[in-house]
């Protein structure tokens, strides 16, 4: 039973072995035949990196294989990518190249956007201008390291923050409030519908509406009878004996204007009589003449503003005037008394 049990095993295994020496060996011919029997002609593209791309890799179009990578170089400090297309692959001047992986962790292959129709066609050892790498799942993970450590040190200080007693006692005293909040808030607007308050009243109450109705229908009235020309404001719209009037005060006012521009009536004689204008400046030039006089003393009415002489001597006048009236007025009681003595002893 054990020679027989593993002469099976052997010959299972032996078949198995077989197979994948078959199944390589056929996987190494269709590769072969197929980069055999890609005819076409080859361009390049230059990326920042071509890391995981390999020599025979696909090249795609739409997701249809058109071509294959020939040879990967470096020069300079770009990674020059040849590849071959098939013919009759029409690829413009403003194609570009993109390395995709196929799945997340799947083998890379390039994959070609042809450009637009308007542009020349790429030709043999031609190169495309505009390509794009992939990013690679390490330099992922290079970015977002430090994104992480910050998160980690915020997390940190939230949890020295809030990991206290302080902190928690805080933090459910926050949460309370803001329950508190939305509760005071339910309730304001719980009363506004229900029509509480002032607020709630102007919102629930048709008092108001239809005051403002009744006000709206009293202005539309109050129009509509000044269109028909009722009350004092319609006379004065709709009453044309106004306007009549206003014209011919101002027809008439028209008609004085023009007199007196032609010179008629006295007040047309003084606006445009040159004469009264000459006499008239002539008057004030004489006044002017006088007045100088009198400030320098000239003439008898000069002389009585400016001699002070003749000042004292008018006071001295004045004050002997005085006095003889003030000798008369008291002689006359006296006078009277022996007037009256006398035709008494008469």
């Amino acid at each position: 039973m054990d020679k027989q049990g593993i002469g099976l095993e052997v010959k299972v295994g032996i078949f198995v072995l077989i197979g994948l020496v078959v199944l390589g060996y056929m996987t190494l011919k269709i590769e072969r035949h197929q980069l055999k029997t890609v005819d076409g002609f080859e361009i390049a593209a230059f990326f920042d990196t071509a890391s995981g791309l390999v020599k025979n890799s696909p090249v795609q179009i739409a997701g249809i294989e058109v071509g294959r990578i020939k040879d990967i170089a470096l020069v300079g400090n770009k990674a020059k990518v040849t590849m071959t297309v098939r013919r009759g692959i029409q690829i413009h001047g403003d194609s570009q190249a993109v390395l995709r992986t196929q799945g997340v962790l799947g083998d890379k292959y390039l994959e070609i956007f042809p450009g637009s129709e308007k542009t020349p066609l790429l030709m043999a050892g031609g190169v495309i201008g505009q390509t794009r790498s992939t990013i690679e799942l390490d330099h992922l993970l290079a970015k977002a390291l430090p994104a992480m450590d910050n998160i980690k040190s915020v997390t940190e200080s939230l949890n020295e923050v809030l990991g206290t007693e302080e902190g928690k006692n805080t933090l459910k005293e926050t949460f309370t409030n803001v329950r508190k909040t939305t509760e005071d808030v339910r309730n304001i607007t719980l009363g506004l519908t229900q029509g509480e308050g002032t607020v709630g009243k102007l919102i629930k109450d048709d008092t108001l509406y239809r005051d403002m109705q009744a006000t709206v229908s009293g202005l539309k009235d109050t129009v509509a009878q000044i269109r028909e020309g009722q009350g004092t404001l319609g006379r004065f719209l709709k009453d044309d004996s106004l306007y009549l009037d206003t014209q011919k005060t101002l027809t008439s006012l028209q008609k004085v204007a023009g007199k007196i521009e032609a010179g008629e009536g006295t007040l047309g004689k003084l606006v445009n009589d040159e004469t009264l204008y000459k006499e008239a400046k002539e008057t004030i030039a004489n006044l002017n003449q006088a007045t100088q006089k009198i400030n320098e003393g000239q003439g008898t009415l000069g002389k009585l503003v400016n001699d002070e002489g003749l000042y004292k001597e008018a006071k001295y006048a004045i004050r002997s005037v005085t006095k003889a009236t003030e000798g008369f007025q008291e002689q006359v009681p006296v006078s009277i008394f022996g007037t009256i003595i006398g035709t008494i002893i008469k």
